[in-house]
């Protein structure tokens, strides 16, 4: 009977890949929830920057005043 089972190599089942994908999915939330504040933050300074250089015409300390 054991040398059965070790012999039988049966695919994934449908429960088994349920599974890992649930993991997966699990991860890509917790992450989500660690990072989506550094990410607003990052988008917000970006939408700053882009407005004072639109602005200005300058980038820093380059360009021409408007």
């Amino acid at each position: 009977m054991i040398t059965e089972l070790i012999r039988d190599e049966e695919g994934q089942s449908t429960v088994e890949y349920m599974l890992l994908i649930s993991v997966i999915v699990i991860a890509i939330v917790a992450a989500a929830y660690v990072f989506i504040e550094p990410f607003q933050k990052g988008v917000e300074d970006l939408a700053n920057d882009v407005r004072k250089i639109l602005s200005t015409g300058k980038i820093g300390r380059t360009g021409t005043s408007r």
